[in-house]
């Protein structure tokens, strides 16, 4: 019942009431009483009226954390994002013309030219990022949907790199304005969700973490199209099945990538997940199709695969360990970063990358506002008739694979911290060592430092 209804109420029987009393004392002081008392309920009455009118249009706490909710509606609506600014300076195995953050695969070779530039060092904030998610309850349950983009594109080049072509330096010149990028994409209810978001390989949960942008070597990461649905049990933990946009390449024996995206169906990924007293755990598989059509009838496919394991394990106090274990043949782009596959034209095979990754990480959270972490990752390459065939046609060497020769191994570890002066301020500071090494057997090495100010909105 409205307020007003209920005051209607109340004021007829005050006045029935009064009335009586009036009309057996015949007195009219009780009369002009009761007058007023009319009065001074359709006063409150009106006023009542328009507190509901204005409560309908008021704009309330909403269901999801830090969210709002329509006026008028059942949708929670939170926007979130930060503002941040990276300093970053490289000693040595500079790579700014691949990507701005840490990309160890690609990294100069000593004694190559590019290995020549030291000390060179930019500022970008072209990673500062704005999202917004909404939730809206159904007989389902809560249906989810997240838009998130940030602003790492290179407008006139398309990529993340920061030098490497006229258009990178042109960029930076006038306003240093970096194109929107989509992030994150998707809706999900029911345990079903479809969009673009983080692989279904990757383990994000348990992902240690870094300064830098892209993090160590030796894991996935990777956002794209996914169709998947969870099932969550109370005793059991979660299991996962999932379809992911295809995107393989093979190379051919000039090192060219012959055959980009020609597998005949998506990405497949089941997995499994658990809360412990401990931590938690992770562990999944994958298959993509790699496959060769040069639509004169000449066709190869094999199909690839891989697996891996994580676990976030607590120590002493709010301290905790990250491992993750990552291994595959033709895993490809799903560990970071192996190329996948070769097509030897001489036996019409296409021959599969056999790798492995690893990654370990340590968080000291010292206080409420100091964290420090020490993180490792490495890839390695395994010798098979894939290894063969790139060492035969000298692709794993720079001299006919310039800076993208095929590696034998990469390393890369981070060592630095983030101080929270406020609750929605980070201030990072990192050192990131890296090397690579060619299957030909060239090296290179990277030191670089990086400082980071994050101001969050929500």
């Amino acid at each position: 019942m409205k307020l007003s209804q209920t005051l209607i109420g109340v004021t007829t029987a005050a006045a029935l009431l009064c009335g009586g009393v009036a009309s057996a004392q015949s007195s009219d002081d009780l009369k002009d009483e009761v007058k007023k008392l009319k009065a001074e309920v359709e006063a409150l009455k009106s006023r009542a009226d328009e507190a509901e009118v204005k409560a309908k249009d008021a704009v309330v706490v909403g269901d999801i954390p830090g969210s709002f909710r329509i006026p008028g509606t059942d949708v929670s609506i939170r926007i979130y994002g930060f503002a941040e600014l990276n300093y970053i300076h490289d000693f040595k195995g500079d790579n700014s013309d691949i990507d701005y953050a840490t990309f160890a695969p690609y990294m100069p070779v000593n004694g190559a030219i590019d290995s020549a530039r030291k000390n060179r060092d930019y500022l970008t904030a072209r990673t500062s990022r704005l999202g917004v998610e909404a939730g809206t309850p159904t007989r389902y349950g809560v249906l989810g949907v997240k838009l998130e983009g940030d602003f790492n594109n290179e407008p006139r080049t398309g990529n993340t790199a920061l030098y490497g072509t006229d258009g990178n330096i042109f960029t930076q010149q006038a306003t240093s304005s970096y194109g929107f990028r989509v992030r994150h994409a998707y809706g999900q209810f029911g345990g079903l969700l479809a969009g673009m978001t983080w692989s279904t390989f990757m383990d994000v949960d348990n992902y240690p973490e870094t300064v830098d942008y892209n993090g160590p070597i030796g894991n996935t990461f990777i956002r794209q199209p996914v169709i998947r649905y969870t099932y969550g049990t109370p005793d059991y933990g979660s299991f996962t099945v999932a379809a992911e946009n295809s995107s393989s390449y093979v190379y051919d024996a000039t090192g060219s990538t012959i055959v980009t995206s020609l597998s005949r169906m998506p990405d497949f990924v089941v997995r499994w997940d658990k809360g412990f007293q401990w931590g938690a755990m992770s562990v999944r598989g994958v298959t993509q199709e790699l496959r060769f059509d040069d639509g004169a009838g000449t066709k190869a496919a094999q199909r690839g695969w891989g697996a891996g394991a994580s676990a976030l394990i607590k120590t002493w106090g709010r301290d905790f360990i990250t491992v993750g274990l990552t291994y595959g043949d033709g895993i490809g782009r799903y560990l970071n970063y192996i190329e996948g596959a070769g097509y030897d034209a001489a036996t019409g095979d296409i021959l599969l990358e056999r790798a492995i990754g690893v990654i370990a990480g340590y968080q000291w959270k010292q206080s409420d506002t100091l964290r420090f972490n020490l993180v490792y990752g490495m890839t390695r390459n395994f010798d098979n008739e894939y290894t063969d065939f790139i060492n035969a046609n000298g692709l794993g060497s720079v001299a006919a694979m310039d800076k993208f020769a095929i590696n034998r191994s990469v390393q890369q570890a981070h060592l630095g911290f983030i101080y929270n002066p406020l609750k929605t301020v980070d201030v990072g500071v990192e050192g990131i060592w890296s090397s690579r090494k060619t299957l030909a057997g060239e090296t290179g090495d990277g030191l670089r430092f990086n400082l980071s100010f994050k101001y969050y909105i929500n």
